[in-house]
């Protein structure tokens, strides 16, 4: 009975996340965390605390729990990607989408990764990236149609 009730407030949860009721569900997957910690709640709750400004830290630390508990689902490095972009750590969501499509071409991870698009290389490779000769020039150059 307890095991049906986890698996009601988890399927709730997950639907109210699909119907873009973000508020709702990370209440109906805390819920369902109380019952037993699963890598399908930890996953979806981490997002969904991120999605409504929780603690950032302890989101992508979820979120990590529950990729490494079994790295092969997509869906979980969907979850701890987004989690990390809304941190604010582009590259480090980047290396986690690109590890979940290791394990399967998964439609939304690859929507993710075209949306981030790639970078071109800086023109002075020797330089960082943030140095003001490749910023300028990178500029200038694209601006001229050069690149």
């Amino acid at each position: 009975m307890v095991l049906t009730e986890a698996a009601e407030l988890t399927q709730k949860g997950l639907l109210s996340l699909e119907h873009g009721h973000s508020f709702l569900a990370m209440t109906y997957l805390e819920q369902a965390m109380r019952y037993g910690k699963t890598p399908v709640v930890s996953s979806y709750l981490a997002y969904c605390h991120a999605l409504n400004g929780r603690d950032l830290d302890e989101s992508i630390a979820l979120g990590r729990e529950a990729l490494q508990a079994d790295p092969a689902n997509p869906e979980f490095s969907l979850n701890l990607g987004r989690v990390l972009l809304l941190s604010g750590r582009k590259d480090e969501a980047i290396t986690v989408f690109r590890q979940g499509l290791a394990y399967s071409l998964h439609p939304e991870l690859i929507a993710h990764l075209e949306q981030l698009g790639t970078r071109k290389p800086p023109l002075f490779r020797s330089l960082p990236r943030s140095h003001f000769l490749n910023r300028f020039g990178g500029q200038l150059l694209n601006v001229l149609g050069f690149r």
